[in-house]
């Protein structure tokens, strides 16, 4: 095989099996990674992203098939997943080496592998190191992967493999990424429509790995966050980066993909005293937990200049919220809206219906809860 490794790496979008919210707002940091990686120690590989979230899939499907390339990277979620096989069974009909990785993919890694012959390899949780090594591999004819972590395939024989899982433990670090694979300003033009109240010039990133939550309690019935411990970065650490990649690209804003900030007090006071001074109007958006949004909570987020903050509200009956193991009441959910409200800070809610135990009463009391959170005019 040519040193000069060819590498096209697609997130697809859901399109014919849903319809996103965000579409073309959110670029996708998985393949970011991945492709930054790669490109950072290999540079003279060529690597591309294909985001098709900009894209229609028929178009991905033909610029797939007018490309020339050794490895196709998938990064599959439950919504986009049957375009992912679409899009893998085009890249193998190729002759190219297929692998998939993302949220769907670490739940069922065995099951694609026994199903999907036409994908070669399956990746688990964080990919960048098990990517870069399964090409350096392959690359070499190297047939024993075993020792690549979090990597599922299949071996010369055609059996299929699992080797060992290393769960992350550190945010990732966003000024590591090379966002020119990237076509940020198209995603930043999105971001304003949707969010006016916050610069359009962001970046995502992380300001700690985890969830309070999750690592007392074992988290809500739904979890899948891999990050085995809430582990926040250090705060003159993660504002040093901020000031990296604000050199770099120009960014006044971040959403800070963590679940959630406001887990833990003490840290979210640390990041906000260790703020450089000549940071103080850069702006955030940050996952938030109702119970956590204490009126110190509130006041420490305000002081942060978080703009929006998202919060699953997930259901408006106190019998769903216990079902799901979310550790908070609907009176929880009113009070922190409120408390946010009057600070200034925007909300973006979610709800989820059908859970294990949903009724029409039930349904109708998160009727009733959206209602009611819409037309208060305190909000």
């Amino acid at each position: 095989m040519t040193t000069r490794l060819e590498i096209v790496l697609v997130c697809p979008s859901n399109e014919g099996w849903g319809e996103s919210a965000t579409r073309s707002i959110y670029y996708p940091g998985g393949i970011l990674a991945v492709g930054s990686r790669v490109k950072d120690v290999m540079p003279n590989w060529n690597v591309a992203l294909l985001d098709g979230e900009l894209y229609k899939i028929k178009d991905l499907e033909q610029k797939l098939a007018t490309t020339d390339f050794h490895f196709l990277g998938l990064s599959a979620n439950t919504n986009n997943y049957q375009n992912c096989l679409r899009l893998a069974q085009l890249g193998k009909e190729k002759g190219a080496t297929v692998i998939v990785g993302g949220p769907h993919a670490t739940a069922v890694p065995l099951q694609i592998l026994k199903n999907r012959p036409f994908i070669d390899a399956v990746i688990v949780h964080d990919g960048e190191y098990a990517f870069l090594e399964y090409l350096k591999r392959c690359s070499h004819n190297v047939l024993d992967l075993s020792n690549i972590p979090n990597l599922f395939w299949r071996n010369p024989e055609g059996e299929i493999k699992n080797n060992k899982i290393m769960l992350p433990t550190e945010p990732p670090r966003f000024d590591e990424l090379d966002f020119s694979l990237l076509p940020l300003q198209s995603y930043w033009a999105e971001h304003k429509k949707e969010f006016p109240e916050i610069s359009e010039k962001f970046i995502q990133g992380f300001t700690h790995a985890g969830c309070t939550w999750r690592s007392k309690s074992g988290g809500c019935k739904f979890c899948d966050i891999p990050y085995p411990k809430n582990n926040y970065a250090s705060p003159r650490r993660f504002w040093r980066d901020i000031k990296n990649i604000q050199r770099e690209l120009g960014i006044e804003s971040m959403k800070d993909y963590g679940d959630c900030l406001t887990g833990n007090p003490e840290r979210v006071k640390a990041l906000l005293d260790s703020r450089p001074v000549d940071l103080e109007n850069f702006q955030l958006s940050c996952y938030a937990r109702s119970k956590e949004i204490t009126e110190e909570m509130a006041d420490l987020l305000k002081a942060l200049n978080v703009r929006y903050a998202y919060m699953g509200f997930d259901s408006g009956s106190n019998k769903m919220l216990q079902s799901m193991r979310q550790g908070y009441s609907v009176l929880h959910n009113y009070e922190a809206t409120e408390r946010l409200a009057r600070r200034g800070i925007n909300i973006t809610g979610s709800l989820i219906v059908g859970s294990e135990g949903e009724t029409e009463e039930t349904l109708a009391e998160t009727e009733t809860f959206a209602h009611n959170l819409v037309q208060n005019p305190r909000l």
